[in-house]
């Protein structure tokens, strides 16, 4: 046995005794098959100068740009949402992600700058009904867990210079899958804390993600964000 320790916003936060690591890294989900368990796409985000003169259809969204050179930053919340049904999957949360970004930065403050950038990222909020005991703490906030767990995978980031009037566009269909995944067994335990007969019920319970976007732009004049999320687990 040993006590596993996290430091989180420079805060020493002490989860309690587990046993040590298994030697596969990961028991649970060891030897059990692929559960596939729903795909969502997000609608547009749509970044520009002026959202009011060109409105978009829903349910694309659409992001102003700061006037050049300050940065832009962006959330996107509830672009759309999937629910897992309860005893769909033993003991993760797997998923494979495809980002569809298209952007361009474009110098025009007719003097050169130190940062052109572009950041993207999926937020994923987890709800499940079992996170509702206000006794339950979420030791990344200090505060209980109001029934979810939220989360970002990183999917892009660009950042350079740029001479006065330098213009680059870029397209591209870039992909992430799970590793340790959107949430485990092994995570609610040794990174949220949850007791254990609180884990063994999170898969008995309907999960329902909703899904988002954040990030930032500087010196974009114009983009395009979405992208698509299948998740699976390992066989009930």
């Amino acid at each position: 046995m040993k006590v596993i320790s996290l430091i989180i916003c420079g805060m020493l936060v002490i989860l309690g005794a587990h046993a040590a690591p298994d030697p596969l890294g990961d028991a649970d989900s060891f030897g059990r098959n692929v559960v596939y368990l729903g795909l969502a796409s997000t609608p547009n985000i749509v970044f520009t100068t002026n959202c009011a003169g060109a409105p978009l259809p829903a349910p694309a969204r659409c992001v102003n740009m700061n006037a050049q050179p300050a940065l832009t930053p962006f959330v996107e919340n509830k672009l759309t949402t999937l629910t897992i049904p309860a005893k769909s999957t033993h003991s993760l949360l797997c998923f494979a992600v495809t980002p569809a970004i298209t952007f361009q930065f474009h110098n025009q403050t007719g003097v050169a700058q130190p940062t052109a950038r572009f950041s993207a990222r999926p937020t994923v909020i987890i709800e499940n009904e079992v996170l509702n005991d206000p006794a339950l703490i979420d030791p990344t906030t200090g505060l209980p867990f109001n029934g979810r767990i939220s989360t970002s995978l990183m999917t892009f980031m660009q950042s350079r210079n740029m001479a006065a009037n330098d213009r680059d566009m870029q397209q591209l269909f870039v992909s992430r899958t799970c590793i340790e995944g959107l949430i485990s067994h092994r995570a609610l335990q040794d990174v949220y804390g949850l007791p254990a007969q609180v884990v063994d019920e999170f898969f008995q319970h309907p999960t329902t993600l909703v899904l988002g976007a954040s990030g930032d732009a500087q010196l974009v004049t114009n983009a395009s964000y979405y992208y698509g999320l299948r998740v699976y687990g390992d066989s009930p």
